[in-house]
């Protein structure tokens, strides 16, 4: 089911890619890569076909590597398609070959040749190929070809936007061979891919890295870290926003996330952008195609005002062309999945957005500090008699709040107000910091002990004053003489 979903999705792919050409245009997004190891994988895909229709596939390549700029979306569909029609016109027994080289004499050119020993391609029809909607006409009902004649005009049209060329030839015996060259540009020649491409594909890259190297460390262990979320206790599930129009993937994202996260939904972007701001979840999974607004807008609402700027977007669609998925990154989504997902990896990217936005948010937090506070002279003056009174009588366990009020002219309750708003401290807290401050100069300068610098401060009991220097300076007045004291 999964296999044939896929081969779906390329077929709807290249209608898409199809009317866009026709709407708007082909566009390159090329990218540096090794394209052998790129087609090998490719032909690899087809092992099973190969097995299954008794057709020997075989892939050689003259270079062992080759770092090159292409576009892996378009360069993809080239060869798929070569080889789809290989194998569709290729009967039980035959074979397909796929070879690479560099061509002799031109070492800028790369070579890649799909032969195969079916029936063959009549002169006439040669001409016309790559022409759009064209079908070739086989006497052998089986070999009738049920496809819509795009294949390989999107073929040509991919291959002319690497600026090569597509030919068909005849095979040695019989068959045909499918001769695509294309230019071997790489980044820093003259060429290579323009500004705005290495610009997308650098967002690309960037957007991606964190949430790929996640899974590329922790996929062995998803099990495990999954039943980590079941057993925090009393800790409340993460809430994921679902928007999506289709009543039959909400039903089965809420069956498939509920045991890890609390799920809301909604059926378009408008829908959504209504509870977002007062909902706050902690990530929002949404279609792309949707009525009233699409997931793109939506998430440019989402990442564009303050109150939900730091909520993760995570962005499903069928579309898997590159330049949709740089668009929807390139506006701020987290993350771009295309349809069919595994669902076990996409928990994972959710639960890893998650986390990385809650470090983040760690990091950004700003602690609440009071306040500089503008002393003016009568300020100063204020502090100072305050201070000098304290220490004139810093001995004495009997002295008050009541006499310091008295002694500096104003009421209790005044002084209480001036001191906290010029010290923070009240007129308490202000006589006892003195005394400590105090206690902390002979700890560090006098040979006394702890209990006669205690009393000698007017403290009344040891302990006390043991308690109120930790809750100070953070440690025992013995440990702060031992480490401090001359």
């Amino acid at each position: 089911m999964h296999r044939n979903a896929l081969r779906l999705l390329n077929l709807v792919n290249q209608l898409l890619d199809f009317r866009k050409s026709e709407v708007a245009g082909l566009h390159l997004t090329p990218a540096e890569g090794d394209i052998v190891a790129f087609v090998r994988h490719i032909c690899a895909s087809f092992l099973m076909l190969s097995e299954k229709k008794n057709i020997h596939l075989t892939f050689y390549s003259a270079v062992e590597s080759l770092n090159m700029l292409f576009d892996e979306d378009k360069m993809g569909k080239v060869v798929m398609n070569l080889l789809s029609n290989a194998f569709k016109f290729t009967p039980e027994g035959g074979r397909v070959d796929v070879s690479m080289e560099v061509l002799k004499g031109e070492p800028d050119k790369l070579l890649l040749k799909v032969s195969d020993t079916g029936t063959g391609i009549k002169d006439e029809d040669k001409e016309h190929i790559f022409e759009r909607f064209y079908q070739v006409d086989h006497p052998d009902p089986n070999l009738q070809s049920t496809g819509s004649g795009i294949g390989l005009s999107l073929v040509h049209d991919f291959v002319t936007l690497h600026e090569g060329t597509v030919q068909v030839l005849d095979n040695v015996g019989a068959g045909s061979v499918f001769l695509v060259t294309i230019p071997i540009k790489q980044v820093g020649r003259e060429g290579a891919v323009s500004e705005s491409g290495r610009k997308k594909e650098a967002e690309k890259v960037f957007v991606e890295s964190e949430i790929e190297q996640a899974l590329d460390e922790e996929n062995e262990a998803l099990s495990d870290d999954m039943d980590d979320t079941t057993d925090g206790g009393d800790k409340e599930q993460p809430l994921v926003l679902v928007v999506d129009d289709s009543d039959d993937l909400v039903a089965f994202m809420k069956d498939s996330l509920s045991l890890y996260f609390r799920i809301q939904t909604a059926s378009n972007g408008r829908e959504a952008w209504r509870l977002i701001p007062d909902l706050q979840p902690d990530i929002i999974v949404s279609d792309v195609m949707m009525p009233e607004m699409d997931g793109n807008e939506l998430c440019c609402w989402v990442k564009t005002d303050k109150r939900t700027e730091n909520i993760p977007v995570i962005l499903l669609t069928a579309k898997q062309a590159v330049e949709d998925k740089v668009e929807s990154l390139t506006i701020g989504a987290d993350d771009y999945v295309t349809k069919p997902f595994n669902v076990e990896v996409l928990i994972l990217r959710m639960r890893k957005l998650i986390d990385l936005y809650g470090k983040r948010r760690q990091r950004l937090r700003i602690e609440p500090e009071p306040s500089r506070i503008v002393i003016t002279s009568l300020d100063e003056q204020l502090v100072a008699d305050a201070i000098k009174y304290v220490e004139a009588n810093i001995g004495r366990s009997d002295l008050s709040v009541e006499e310091l009020s008295r002694e500096l002219g104003m009421s209790r309750v005044h002084l209480y107000k001036k001191l906290s708003q010029i010290t923070g401290k009240t007129p308490i807290e202000f006589i006892r910091i003195i005394r400590l401050k105090r206690a902390a100069q002979l700890l560090r300068e006098s040979q006394r002990n702890v209990s006669e610098i205690a009393y000698q401060l007017g403290f009344n009991n040891p302990k006390y004053f043991s308690k109120y220097f930790r809750d100070e300076f953070g440690v025992l007045p013995s440990v702060y003489q031992e480490r401090e004291g001359k």
